[in-house]
């Protein structure tokens, strides 16, 4: 289980243990309507860079980049090890003031101790991790910014959690738009000023992370204390441990496929690679902020007894919306390309695509795991895990060698496939939903094939005559959903009857 995912689930838990006059349901979806902005904001001022970085660096430049931040993103597996969403848990087992400063204290020693001793001694064989993963010693340094980076993002982790449990988002999303504010600002100036390239765009991650640890120290300085039980810490870590297993599978998904990339088709090509990938991330950021809604939304149908109908309505409109974004992503990347990007990354279009459909996978998996979750089964989360990491080792072994990146963004939908599927049988199990397969299938399969058929496009047609076609297609994804009765008579109405209103209020 991912860490938003694990940090979700102990959040739902904790806001039912903590609900009270004035926190109802009104007032957690207030707060996951503010959460999920603030990183649809961030995630799209990333974005926003993927330009920028391709006029300063080279498709070689871009794949050293993203094979020092997955090598850091595995390092993080064993730093995390969702002790976050342990936090959460441990958080509101009692309420008093004593055990909660005990916990923000016991948080902070095992996110700083542990960690710095396990990035302290990689940072001194940084030459040796360098020469391991990029094939020479000459990176070291970079490895070196990042791992810091990752330290003291461990750090600001704490009161930004604290924030979600206080129910304070806007404090949240004012630290949250400081951080990435600095970034931005220091990967320009670094970037297209200083042209420090790779090292440029790691420097200022490292930066706003030290301004984001200042600014947010606030939240638990003056609460942290040298009266804990470290028995409780221990305990602590006994229920985080097993986080590592889902973590780590969960990265021979995502990212894992970035070294079969380079090992067998070379830096230049992990750089493509990691282009598509930034672009896909416009269907995330939709699925990130479902995920910020969904647990809310769902968990107030709990006690009417109509909870699993809704669930299966709500996995309707999921699959629907997240599909337009998939649709118009596939239709419109390549013209999008040829305009913001420069010639030497056109080659990465055809990769965007899959990732966007994988993307939505993701989503699909939060949706079917809502039964482990109701059920409080989530136990069952790591094997599932563990079967989708081995199909993603086994399709990159397959796919890649002759079809590189593209190859590995194709992997990547098969493994996501893979889980998302388990999880459904399983969960079903255990908490039935008449999930409608036939609506799922339909709006699914026609996702794939307008998908396809963009690329097809891509490959046969020049810009200008595209255009119309890619119009077409972006449009056919509704038309034919209504035409073939995924929208029932009622949900139809209900849309004209809310548009109607609209028009009035204006």
């Amino acid at each position: 289980m991912s860490r938003l995912e694990a940090e979700e689930a102990v959040l739902d838990e904790a806001d039912e243990q903590a609900s009270g006059p004035g926190l109802g349901i009104g007032a957690l979806a207030g707060d996951a309507a503010i959460y999920g902005s603030a990183r649809v904001i961030l995630k799209s001022l990333t974005f926003l860079l993927v330009p920028l970085y391709a006029h300063f660096l080279t498709p070689r430049d871009f794949g050293v980049l993203e094979l020092v931040l997955a090598t850091v993103l595995l390092v993080d597996v064993f730093i995390t090890a969702n002790v976050d969403g342990v936090f959460m848990r441990f958080y509101f087992d009692r309420s008093n003031t004593e055990w909660r400063r005990q916990i923000i204290s016991l948080y902070l020693v095992i996110e700083t101790v542990y960690p710095a001793v396990l990035i302290g001694a990689l940072i001194i064989f940084s030459g040796r991790v360098s020469s391991l993963v990029v094939g020479t010693a000459g990176f070291g340094v970079l490895f070196v910014i990042a791992l810091l980076d990752r330290f003291l993002t461990n750090i600001v982790d704490l009161p930004m959690i604290l924030c979600r449990a206080r129910r304070k988002p806007l404090t949240f999303t004012a630290y949250s738009l400081i951080r990435g504010g600095a970034q931005v600002a220091f990967t320009v100036l670094l970037i297209a000023v200083w042209h420090l390239g790779v090292k440029g765009i790691l420097i200022a991650s490292l930066v706003a992370a030290c301004v984001a640890t200042v600014v947010t120290a606030r939240e638990y300085v003056r609460e942290l204390t040298w009266h804990v039980d470290w028995s409780v810490g221990r305990e602590m870590i006994a229920f985080a441990w097993p986080g590592i297993i889902s973590g780590a599978a969960y990265y021979a998904i995502n990212l894992i496929d970035r070294f079969f990339v380079k090992h067998y088709h070379g830096l230049a090509d992990t750089g493509l690679y990691g282009v598509a990938f930034r672009y896909s991330q416009v269907v995330l950021v939709v699925v990130l902020a479902f995920r910020m809604g969904w647990p809310q939304w769902h968990y107030s149908w709990l006690h009417s007894g109509r909870h699993p109908q809704m669930l299966a309505r709500g996995g309707n409109f999921f699959f629907f919306a997240v599909g337009v974004v998939v649709v118009v992503l596939a239709a419109w990347i390549r013209p999008i390309f040829e305009v913001l990007m420069p010639e030497r990354y056109w080659d990465a279009t055809p990769a965007v695509a899959p990732l966007g459909i994988a993307a939505m996978l993701t989503g699909a998996y939060t949706v079917f795991a809502v039964g482990l979750n109701v059920t409080k089964r989530m136990r069952l989360i790591p094997p599932l895990a563990v079967r989708g990491a081995a199909a993603a080792v086994g399709f990159n072994f397959l796919l890649i060698p002759r079809w590189s990146f593209v190859g590995a963004a194709w992997a990547t939908v098969g493994a996501y496939a893979v889980v998302a599927i388990a999880v459904l049988i399983v969960s079903s199990r255990v908490y039935p939903v008449p999930w409608d397969a036939r609506r799922i299938i339909l709006s699914t399969g026609l996702m794939i094939g307008l998908s396809l058929a963009s690329l097809a496009v891509d490959a046969w047609l020049s810009l200008a005559p595209s255009i119309p076609v890619r119009l077409g297609i972006t449009l056919l994804y509704p038309l034919a959903l209504i035409g073939l009765g995924f929208f029932s008579a009622e949900d139809l109405a209900a849309f004209r009857s809310r548009l109607r209103r609209l028009a009035a209020a204006r």
